[in-house]
């Protein structure tokens, strides 16, 4: 961890006077992203060119809205600060692909299994620090794949 990770933070203030949905759909947004969380209405993501562009595009609905947002490329101060940042975000993925490693298992159907494909895909695009079980998850998912298929010979 030579080379400090560069990160991008996004700072908000969504319109007083608007309803709730507006903030709902933005929370739902930056959830879908995977952001971190360091307060109310700041959160960062690593730097990445389609994450800049994902937090600007944010940016610009909160104010379109009537709200305020503004877009950073930062460093962390600190190692420890650093640290935490890494350790969530390999923890985020982690927690999914572990989850989905135990449901592949599971899986009888090849049908299903496709659906649980289709979710390794937006776990993956969450994967901003490339977490080593993505390729351990991907090797279950080929393996389970198979042994539907010699399954369905075998009918």
């Amino acid at each position: 961890m030579d080379e400090k990770q560069k990160w991008i933070m996004l700072t908000y203030k969504p319109p007083k006077a608007r309803t709730s949905a507006a903030k709902v759909a933005l929370w739902r947004k930056l959830k879908k992203l995977g952001v971190y969380q360091v307060q109310d209405s700041v959160c960062v993501l690593p730097f990445s060119e389609k994450n800049m562009e994902d937090f600007q595009w944010v940016s610009a609905e909160v104010i379109e809205i009537g709200g305020e947002a503004s877009v950073w490329s930062i460093n962390a101060l600190s190692s420890e600060t650093e640290k935490d940042l890494r350790d969530y975000f390999i923890n985020q993925t982690n927690i999914q692909y572990q989850k989905l490693r135990a449901d592949c298992a599971e899986i009888t159907d090849e049908k299903e299994l496709r659906k649980l494909w289709s979710l390794f895909h937006r776990i993956k695009a969450q994967d901003y620090l490339k977490s080593p079980l993505s390729v351990e998850v991907k090797a279950v998912f080929e393996n389970r794949m198979e042994e539907l298929a010699h399954m369905e010979i075998k009918k």
